[in-house]
């Protein structure tokens, strides 16, 4: 009986080493880590060798139903009204209604230079998973000159994920990835890759409350209550 006993604590301990131990391969191959936990928010990074910004991530959950978030997300004029440190922004040119260039410039604290960007955004309606994918990446245009005294980011790229979890309720995940050019203090650093997402998401719960009902025309195309034939996102 006692032979059992440890041959059982023994296997349990074994299982358990290698149960640990895959937790932190995985953990280590993602190469993410949880930096910040506030209002609702979890921001993860990812360090990169040779790069002064890490990749960061914030993810909340957000007392909004999905086509609302999409429809500010997809109003660029207002993003300076909500996206923290979002000096200026302004629609280029839009290619489709899910597919514009857009001017994107961050207010930067003294003594650093603002910096921009221009991006191109795109959506992606993946009713599957009941979520839509909204992915900005940085590209060059002959639409937008190089304003002087703010430094152009060559690279960025990024997304917004929403899924919907019920008609009141969407996940939000937010990601970047820059390199915002020219050399930064190490706690410029640190307030962007967590100041950002924190904020960014926060704000965006704080719109989407304030702002509930003025986005009905582009609900009327989006919301299969008001169009049966647009796709289905939240869940039943």
């Amino acid at each position: 009986m006692v032979n059992n006993t440890v041959s059982v604590r023994v296997a349990i301990g074994i299982a358990t080493v290698l149960l640990l131990s895959a937790e932190v391969s995985v953990s280590r191959a993602g190469g993410w880590k949880v930096v910040r936990k506030e209002a609702g928010v979890t921001v993860s990074q990812k360090e990169i060798e040779g790069r002064d910004l890490p990749v960061f991530r914030g993810s909340t959950v957000i007392a909004a139903d999905i086509y609302d978030l999409l429809g500010i997300l997809q109003d660029i004029d207002e993003h300076p009204k909500w996206m923290h440190r979002c000096k200026e922004a302004r629609l280029i040119k839009r290619y489709a209604e899910f597919h514009v260039l857009h001017y994107n410039r961050t207010d930067a604290p003294w003594p650093v230079s603002d910096r921009d960007t221009v991006l191109d955004s795109r959506v992606e309606i993946q009713p599957e998973s009941h979520s839509v994918l909204v992915r900005f990446k940085a590209v060059k245009s002959p639409l937008q000159g190089e304003v002087t005294d703010v430094v152009r980011m060559r690279r960025l790229s990024g997304y917004y994920k929403l899924t919907a979890l019920s008609a009141t309720k969407t996940r939000v995940e937010y990601q970047v990835d820059a390199d915002p050019g020219g050399s930064l203090p190490a706690w410029v650093v640190a307030m962007a890759s967590e100041d950002l997402p924190v904020n960014t998401l926060t704000n965006l719960r704080a719109r989407a409350k304030s702002g509930k009902g003025k986005y009905q025309a582009f609900r009327a195309r989006w919301d299969p209550a008001l169009n049966p034939d647009a796709p289905v996102l939240i869940p039943k």
